[in-house]
């Protein structure tokens, strides 16, 4: 067995990852999700100012659960729309931070799951400060390391985003990249970044480009749990927008969809959009905000997102169409933040009951896992040594039992173990072998045509077949044994290694990490038997094609028969003084059936009976 090393040397440290942590990792730490979810949840009933924390926290140990498909799926809010709607200006407008990569195209590949998390000096909310900031990011594939400089948070995203991805610039992953923001002036939330929805491939992006990019956006937003951020530009058609129709596919009566109108200040002259805004044209029950995000020309300036924010507050006060949403606070990028928290914690709350059922079943479930695998191994070499060599002498056991047969492997509808290997060799060859048939295999013309090929011009007395002939024949039959011999091996192969994953010990279930590599060794090495049987038959086979053995005790002397045969009379001749081939058809004296090779008489039965000294037949 092959364990965890350091230098080359086997370490204690590699032996208790492989043997207790590895093989414990996925119940355990399955448990573990759900004791903290449980826990989670009662700290909510102190108060929803800590509940999105505890929410992200759980986010970020189910995303290294082992078991996906058993994972929670928790409340977020998941933002959608088309390319170049202003999806990324609107989180960055809400963190108040350039951070996202920007571009043309396809820029976000792989979904960015960001966690803002509220930092107060005053209160237990947020990680404390180091080197006096008060602003930081931190990925979740690199815990250790925070980024207090968010250019290099936009670096890291591209970065991460080509190692998802192999490298590959136009490629679309589902694995997600996980990025909390710790501020003071950031609300609460769980935002995730989904790439833009596009109707046609440009330059080398894949044909399918849509429908990857649309089955992923509908992954996640089909989550009963998740809000959806439907972000549509103030100057396209409310109808035909992309993001809406997808909030629409899954989310029909609009009960967990809240839009967001960007691109307001870029509308046609005469025209506004306060009836999108006061939710007119496409209803849905969380209704529509309005922002301004930076345009093209503030992005070159470098135009800072606080200030892109007071812009924002002076557009919205002095037009005329929106300046009594701006003077009840119910529109910009502050209203949203403060919006979206809201909805995020009341959307929670709802939820609460369908998360707790889950949780508890999870409970259930990996607690009854957990009490099957038994008390963990110590953490002793010698201890774990001994569990080691105890499993393989336990599967040794169990595999020579099941090929020599016992009461426990006794079933009274089916074959099972040695009993089906002794089937196969004893029954069902046979059968294959038998039904390979001499006469069948071999017609009186061919065996005609042969004997006068190896003739040539030459003539033989009395009609005797010649050796070269009579061995070519035997070699042809013989090459028949291959196809029911090697089906033979095959069978027998497949038989192994299905007892071979029948014996395992149930102590091996323990152990994931020593279980597959105990299959692993036992497939190479019943692989490499089957290798060596394979080459064993065939060489059988070889032996046999090589030399035929005449001089056998089962060979019939054909020359002495047909002599005495045909001593009293003369051959009888074709036109043109050659001889008939109607001789080899002709009865013996003294027997009741021909000589002839094409029939049934004695030099078929030599044929046959050659095979059966030769051959073993």
């Amino acid at each position: 067995m092959t364990w965890h090393s350091h230098g080359g040397k086997e370490t204690r440290a590699g032996r208790r990852s492989n043997m207790n942590s590895k093989s414990r990792s996925r119940p355990a730490g399955s448990v573990l999700i759900a004791t903290l979810a449980i826990a989670s949840i009662g700290v909510v009933h102190g108060g929803l100012d800590n509940l999105l924390p505890v929410i992200n926290k759980l986010q970020d140990v189910t995303a290294v659960m082992a078991d996906r498909t058993s994972a929670i799926e928790l409340p977020q809010i998941v933002v959608v729309g088309s390319q170049s709607s202003g999806k990324s200006s609107v989180l960055e407008s809400i963190v108040g931070k350039d951070f996202l990569p920007r571009g043309s195209g396809i820029v976000t590949r792989a979904p960015l799951i960001l966690q803002l998390q509220t930092f107060s000096s005053k209160g237990p909310r947020g990680t404390p400060p180091r080197d006096g900031c008060e602003e930081w990011g931190e990925f979740l594939h690199c815990p250790q390391k925070r980024f207090t400089d968010f250019n290099m948070i936009r670096k890291e995203i591209e970065d991460e985003t080509g190692r998802i991805t192999g490298g590959k610039k136009l490629a679309i992953t589902h694995t997600p990249i996980r990025l909390r923001i710790t501020s003071p002036r950031v609300p609460n939330l769980t935002l995730v970044d989904l790439p833009g929805l596009t109707k046609i491939a440009v330059g080398d992006q894949p044909q399918d480009i849509e429908m990857q990019i649309r089955d992923l956006v509908l992954k996640y937003t089909a989550n009963p749990n998740s809000i959806i951020l439907s972000v549509t530009p103030a100057n396209s058609d409310m109808a035909t927008s992309d993001a809406i129709q997808i909030s629409k596919a899954v989310d029909p009566a609009g009960d967990r969809t809240i839009g967001v109108i960007t691109k307001i200040d870029l509308m046609d002259r005469g025209t506004n959009a306060r009836e999108m805004l006061y939710n007119k044209v496409v209803p849905l029950k969380l209704g529509y905000i309005g922002v301004v995000n930076r345009s093209q020309k503030d992005i070159n300036d470098n135009k800072d997102v606080s200030a892109a924010r007071q812009s924002e507050k002076k557009f919205f006060a002095e037009h005329p169409s929106y300046s009594q949403l701006a003077a009840a606070g119910k529109i910009g990028t502050e209203y949203l933040g403060k919006r979206l928290n809201w909805v995020l914690l009341r959307h929670i709350k709802t939820r609460l009951p369908a998360l707790r059922a889950r949780i508890n079943q999870l409970v259930a479930q990996y607690r009854k896992e957990l009490s099957s695998l038994g008390e963990a191994p110590s953490d002793e070499i010698d201890d774990q040594r001994k569990l080691l060599i105890g499993i393989i002498t336990q599967y040794v056991d169990n595999f020579c039992t099941t090929i020599d047969g016992g009461r426990h492997l006794t079933s009274f509808s089916e074959l099972r173990g040695g009993a089906r290997i002794s089937h196969t060799f004893n029954q069902l060859y046979p059968q294959h072998l038998g039904a390979i048939s001499a006469h069948d295999s071999l017609k009186p013309s061919e065996i005609y045509t042969t004997i006068r090929n190896t003739k040539g011009a030459r003539t033989s007395l009395y009609g005797s077949v010649p050796q070269d002939a009579f061995e070519m024949l035997v070699r042809r039959l013989v090459k028949q044994l291959r196809e029911p011999s090697s089906w033979c091996v095959d069978t027998v192969f497949e038989e192994l290694r299905i007892i071979s994953e029948q014996c395992e010990p149930a102590e091996l279930a323990r152990f994931d990490a020593l279980r597959a590599k105990f299959r692993d060794v036992v497939a190479e090495m019943l692989q490499r038997c089957f290798k060596d049987a394979k080459k064993m038959m065939e060489n059988l086979i070889s032996f046999e094609l090589a030399y035929i053995n005449t001089n056998h005790p089962d060979f019939v002397d054909v020359g002495s028969v047909l002599g005495s045969a045909f001593a009293s009379q003369p051959p009888p001749m074709l036109d043109g003084g050659m001889m008939s081939p109607g001789l080899l058809n002709q009865p013996m004296p003294g027997t009741a059936e021909g000589v002839g090779i094409g029939g049934t008489g004695v030099a078929a039965d030599s044929l046959g009976l050659g095979m059966g000294g030769v051959s073993g037949w």
